[in-house]
């Protein structure tokens, strides 16, 4: 049975960047990443980017899969799928396969134009 989360599709534990840490340069590697801190850079990876409500991020983004639920001020470049929770700020292009917005996200930038776009609301509270 295919799972509807995709942090519940995850097959290892992620790496946590802690909340109130700052990461200063780029962030590379094949793991899944979730990012409670500030971080200003660019990422290359391959894995899932999870950037929780308290994130802050500034740089361009590239991974497989990224879902945004803090601030972005870049470009979200991702292979499968990008999804943005209803309490998302990003400013910056948008480029995947597929784009998943919740009401209530803040979107400054463009989607391009190669993506399927869906609109959600958002039910779940984690």
């Amino acid at each position: 049975m295919a799972k509807r989360r995709i942090l519940d599709d995850l097959q290892k534990v992620p790496k946590i960047l802690e909340r109130g840490s700052v990461t200063l340069g780029d962030i590379q590697g094949a793991d899944n990443y979730v990012v409670h801190g500030e971080v200003y850079g660019d990422s290359d990876i391959q894995g899932t980017l999870m950037l929780a409500e308290d994130c802050r991020w500034k740089g361009n983004i590239i991974a497989d899969v990224v879902v945004v639920k803090g601030r972005v001020e870049g470009e979200i470049t991702a292979n499968t799928k990008i999804e943005l929770r209803d309490s998302a700020q990003v400013t910056g292009e948008l480029r995947a396969p597929i784009v998943a917005i919740a009401h209530g996200a803040t979107v400054r930038g463009e989607v391009h134009e190669d993506s399927f776009v869906t609109h959600f609301q958002e039910r779940r509270i984690h």
